[in-house]
């Protein structure tokens, strides 16, 4: 039988890679109390490692060619959106130096990644 595609439970491994405790967002929400600075903290990260994930999807299908995730390709996914995690905060940067320590930053899809890619990669017709 075939897999298919659960972003929820894709977003819950990238979570856990990414070091992110377990947030079941429903649950977390008192119903009638303001959250707590910490519950808020854990909501606005688990959001925004939402949108990380649904950004590297974007990526991934738009380099494939395609318009759903197939299941082969959440690994690459998942790999794209922890570089995307980690890098948050030097956006924009090719390179940085900090306390004599260098990174540089590969620009768009990292090779590793494309190669994975290519395998689920759509031909485009053209015309001459």
């Amino acid at each position: 039988m075939a897999q298919m595609y659960d972003r929820e439970k894709e977003i819950e491994k990238l979570a856990r890679s990414v070091r992110m405790p377990k947030l079941n967002i429903e649950s977390s929400l008192p119903q009638e109390l303001p959250l707590t600075i910490h519950e808020s903290g854990d909501v606005e990260a688990r959001l925004i490692l939402e949108d990380i994930y649904d950004d590297a999807v974007m990526e991934a299908l738009n380099y494939c060619s395609r318009d759903t995730v197939l299941i082969g390709m959440t690994v690459s996914i998942r790999d794209l959106a922890k570089i995307r995690y980690n890098q948050q905060g030097a956006e924009g940067e090719s390179s940085r130096g900090e306390g004599g320590v260098s990174q540089s930053f590969e620009e768009g899809i990292p090779r590793k990644i494309r190669t994975a890619l290519n395998n689920y990669r759509l031909a485009k017709v053209r015309r001459f």
